[in-house]
């Protein structure tokens, strides 16, 4: 696994990348991977033993469903996100939460002003996770705890997985405003995911994985809703004419039909879930 992280302009460049994609598929993430996401709100929130009246930072908060979840139990949600669109989105959704555009680098806040810090599935999406880490933690009061959620390994996730071996089995590259050097993978390997949380200082530090499955109706909707929801691997698809999409899409097919059920298509859906304690 590669460890380094990106230069300053090649963060500025993936950064500028994840902030245009997610504004463009805001309302096709929600309907199609917001679901997905969502199974890890219960492990996040209890690995963060929120209390009642508990101050809550939700980072790269999406379309907000974790932050509101936060609100439910009792804690003073606040949720951040790059994308304008999907701040937009998620305060129309939840109009009771607070939520506003902030860079995980450089969060609006004081420090020692959390009781809790939490961020659903967005390691892999920072340009510069070490450096993202580190301003989270500096926003947390000593004592409280944060958690972070990222994707297993692809041999155990396989919604995402599906669409990037279709891919690389037709040989597409990645969009070329993706720095070559970013790997996405980094943090489904647990040592990686661990040093990530000790090297930010933190202590009482664990990795938690999970396991369980998503059905879709069909492979259309599994189709639609990859190229429609998935800023990196959508934009790998949509960006190919229509010859080489028609063998990512065969390539795709062959590697579904594996997950027919019953009710479709039943996929297993993987993730872990990394926490820790700021020191007193």
């Amino acid at each position: 696994m590669c460890s380094a992280e990106l230069s300053a302009s090649e963060a500025e460049r993936l950064r500028a990348f994840e902030r245009q994609g997610h504004d463009a598929l805001a309302t096709s993430y929600h309907a199609f991977f917001a679901p997905v996401t969502a199974l890890a709100i219960s492990p996040l929130l209890d690995a963060l033993r929120l209390r009642q009246g508990a101050r809550l930072l939700d980072v790269a908060t999406g379309p907000g469903g974790l932050a509101a979840e936060a609100a439910k139990r009792g804690a003073h949600s606040i949720g951040v996100d790059l994308s304008p669109r999907m701040i937009e989105l998620a305060q129309r959704l939840h109009p009771g939460v607070y939520y506003r555009e902030a860079d995980v680098e450089h969060l609006p806040f004081a420090g020692d002003v959390f009781d809790a810090v939490v961020c659903a599935f967005g390691l892999g999406h920072f340009p510069r996770p070490v450096v993202a880490v580190a301003e989270c933690v500096r926003t947390l009061l000593p004592g409280g705890r944060i958690a972070f959620s990222w994707w297993d390994d692809p041999v155990r996730h396989r919604i995402q997985a599906i669409f990037r071996e279709a891919i690389a089995e037709i040989g597409v590259s990645v969009p070329p405003d993706v720095p070559r050097g970013h790997n996405v993978h980094r943090f489904s390997s647990t040592g990686e995911f661990l040093q990530l949380l000790k090297g930010a200082r933190l202590v009482d530090v664990t990795v938690e994985e999970h396991a369980a499955t998503y059905s879709v109706p069909d492979s259309e909707t599994l189709w639609r809703g990859g190229v429609g929801g998935l800023v990196l691997t959508g934009s790998a698809i949509r960006h190919q004419g229509k010859a080489t999409q028609d063998l990512i899409r065969a390539a795709f097919e062959r590697r579904v039909s594996y997950y027919k059920s019953a009710d479709g298509l039943t996929l297993p859906v993987a993730f872990k879930v990394g926490s820790g304690r700021r020191p007193i």
